[in-house]
């Protein structure tokens, strides 16, 4: 494959297929991908029905590399999720005419859908948080569509939610985009930070972004949806530390006036009367089993005597 692609003018990224190929795939938003199958892994198959629920991957066309003729993989290749299929050894010539060809239509494709699609903004908001995600020119299509979506009832909604846009397949971000993304997030002004899923430009919102505390970029979803997973740790930290803290400020409050005669004056009745050399032992015992409410069971004993 490195031989057949040598020297070409596209950009080629050659890769084994692994976990952090999807996420790669999904930043970098290539016009083709072409994959070697074996039949083996069954991961391979779901990798590519992974990319097809993917709103920013679920076009992108992708050629199966099979190692030999396999009647059941031809007759269902689409439905798996594959545009095309070449078997091996594979051809320079006819590899890269098929490239061409499916990029071509690929492109057009898209080009299409920019022109006839109403909506350039697609909303997706769950598990709370809202995602924003740009599907063409910025300053054409898609900041003219936010002043349709951004209205006051609908900032209410979101008030407490994430605020995420993926601007992964948008095909130009510069400077101007940048400022343009900063003014819109004055709009969440209730928001500590607001996300970025730039992909390829990233590099425009180091470089240009000037409001930096506020906005946070990441190169691909999975660095998002860790960022979350860690946001919320430490909000169950900071709730289970704010709960013993309240259990122990609870315990440690001080006994109401109220409260009844506690367990130790009985001690108290058993050292008072053990004091006194003249008790009779016995009446040690006696008073052990006496209420200390009741009457001191020394009185008690001269009333008997005097009855």
């Amino acid at each position: 494959m490195e031989n057949i692609f040598l020297g070409l003018r596209q950009r080629v990224v050659i890769t084994k297929f692994s976990q952090t190929v999807q996420e790669y795939v999904k930043s970098s938003n290539p016009d083709i991908i072409l994959m070697g199958l074996t039949f083996k892994d069954k991961k391979e198959l779901e990798f590519i029905l992974e990319l097809r629920r993917d709103v920013i991957t679920h076009n992108i066309p992708i050629l199966a590399m099979i190692p030999k003729e396999d009647t059941n993989f031809i007759a269902n290749h689409k439905k798996l999720g594959f545009t095309d299929y070449m078997i091996k050894p594979l051809a320079k010539q006819a590899l890269l005419d098929r490239i061409h060809s499916h990029i071509e239509e690929y492109k057009f494709s898209e080009s299409s859908k920019t022109r006839d699609n109403v909506s350039f903004v697609v909303v997706d908001r769950g598990h709370g948080r809202v995602l924003f995600q740009c599907r063409a020119n910025l300053k054409r299509y898609v900041f003219p569509e936010f002043k349709k979506i951004f209205t006051l009832n609908f900032l209410k909604s979101i008030h407490a939610e994430r605020i995420c846009f993926d601007v992964r397949v948008v095909p130009e971000l510069g400077k101007e985009e940048v400022e343009v993304f900063e003014r819109v997030m004055k709009i969440f002004q209730n928001q500590d930070k607001i996300i970025f899923i730039a992909g390829r430009h990233m590099g425009a919102f180091i470089e240009h972004a000037t409001d930096d505390e506020k906005m946070l970029v990441f190169m691909a979803p999975n660095e998002f949806d860790e960022y979350v997973k860690m946001e919320e740790l430490k909000k169950e930290e900071q709730r289970k530390k704010e709960k013993k803290e309240k259990f122990a400020k609870d315990t440690n409050k001080e006994p109401s006036q109220n409260t009844t005669v506690s367990p130790t004056n009985l001690g108290d009745v058993k050292i008072e009367i053990n004091s006194n050399p003249d008790s009779n032992p016995s009446l040690t015992n006696e008073a052990l089993k006496t209420d200390p409410m009741q009457t001191n069971p020394t009185e008690t004993k001269s009333s008997e005597e005097n009855t």
